[in-house]
């Protein structure tokens, strides 16, 4: 039986007099994956950054397990001027701790189609908006996680990264997703 990740109860948010989430109930176990879908300005964003424990809810109870490993991609890619393409995948690990994982080798080729210094040591703030959604993928998708949230991961992404996105998430099953979409 799969364990749970993270339950919201009777969740509700609201900005000034405008309610956003009212009496929102989910559980997301592991291996399950959850697709939300609504309007723009429907509440979508919001209920993801409860999710991710970057937003209170004003009402309910929002309870995670605490050995469970939550990835968060939100709808801004930015980060600091002097950052590269590496700082932000690969972070401080040598190359030999990275190189040798199968995993982040086909993350690398399938969002950049390798892994040469020449893409890795890119400074972010030149890259595309499409550029930047790839770094922010990989970046999450390297890391061990039991579930990732993912906030409208195919915007900016043409039909090749969104093809890759779809096939390598079917692939990694142990892995629960919540994905944002219209």
């Amino acid at each position: 039986m799969a364990r749970n990740l993270i339950n919201l109860e009777s969740v509700s948010k609201q900005y000034g007099v405008a309610p956003i989430l009212d009496s929102v109930s989910l559980g997301v176990s592991e291996s399950e994956r959850v697709g939300v879908v609504g309007r723009n300005g429907g509440g979508k964003s919001t209920l993801m950054k409860i999710i991710a424990g970057v937003d209170t809810p004003d009402e309910g109870r929002v309870t995670r397990s605490s050995w469970a490993k939550v990835g968060y991609l939100n709808q801004s890619d930015s980060a600091p001027a002097a950052t590269t393409v590496r700082d932000l995948i690969i972070g401080s690990k040598k190359t030999h701790e990275w190189a040798s994982d199968a995993g982040v080798r086909e993350i690398l080729r399938g969002l950049f189609g390798g892994y040469s210094s020449e893409i890795l040591d890119r400074p972010y703030s030149s890259l595309s908006g499409g550029e930047k959604r790839r770094v922010g993928i990989a970046g999450l998708l390297i890391e061990p996680l039991d579930l990732v949230l993912l906030d409208e991961p195919t915007n900016h992404l043409d039909v090749e990264g969104v093809a890759w996105l779809a096939h390598h998430l079917r692939k990694r099953r142990e892995l629960a997703v919540v994905v944002i979409t219209h």
